[in-house]
């Protein structure tokens, strides 16, 4: 495996019938993937496996020995009830590990430092969202998987957040961000994951690669096509002229 983290080999995913089916992917050390589907796509099925939380259907999950995770759920996932304090919520999330820094570190990496003793049912959502960050930071994972986390804060955090995962992935963290928005997805991110059960569209590989497949076309109706915008490959859609109509 080396600097291999995970490989897949034809795995099918889903809940007692495949959802997606023929998946083979290698993620590596090191590597931003962005993991983009519209909602229902298969996003969370996929990362549930991914993580060991669901057995494939078919296939192979390979993962590398003594692989450490940080895991940050969406906001909805979390209970606005929750009766413990911004340091107590880091704490939970690494009580199967020894030897880690101080619990203020990944809070002042998320600009949080001075609200330890906080309620976290006292906090924004932009506030909660962050202390999720640091909660998987605390665990000084290998790799970072962040699901949906811009959903629901405010445009100075998005803008923090982003900041901070390019930061994390130029000092070596593996990151995996998904998300249902493709602007999210910014130029830092090397690699993508494009899923869509309702399409039957699987395709990951190097950001170029897949944002210029010829299987997207064919998914959407030809309207999808990828163009360079000052070095980078985006997505955009064809505006046609049909029957009158632009």
């Amino acid at each position: 495996m080396a600097d291999t983290l995970y490989e897949m080999e034809g795995v099918a995913i889903g809940y007692g019938r495949p959802l997606l089916e023929d998946i083979s992917l290698t993620i590596k050390a090191g590597e931003y993937w962005g993991i983009f589907g519209p909602n229902g796509a298969g996003k969370t099925t996929f990362v549930k496996t991914l993580l060991g939380v669901l057995k494939p259907l078919a296939g192979v999950v390979r993962r590398a020995p003594n692989l450490r995770l940080g895991y940050v759920p969406q906001l909805t996932a979390v209970r606005d009830s929750m009766p413990l304090s911004v340091r107590q919520v880091v704490e939970l999330g690494a009580l199967d590990l020894r030897g880690l820094p101080p619990v203020s570190e990944a809070l002042a990496r998320v600009g949080l430092k001075d609200l330890e003793r906080e309620r976290f049912g006292d906090l924004s959502g932009g506030q909660r969202q962050r202390l999720m960050v640091a909660r998987a930071l605390h665990r000084q994972p290998h790799a970072l998987v962040l699901d949906e986390p811009t959903n629901g804060v405010d445009l100075i955090t998005r803008h923090a957040l982003r900041d901070l995962m390019r930061e994390l992935n130029a000092e070596g963290v593996t990151l995996l961000l998904i998300t249902h928005l493709l602007g999210e997805i910014g130029p830092e991110v090397g690699h993508f994951l494009w899923l869509d059960a309702r399409q039957g569209l699987c395709l990951g590989g190097e950001r170029a690669s897949v944002l210029r497949s010829p299987d997207l076309a064919r998914a959407y109706g030809g309207g999808l096509k990828a163009v360079d915008v000052e070095g980078e490959t985006i997505l955009a859609w064809e505006h046609r002229r049909e029957e009158g109509r632009v």
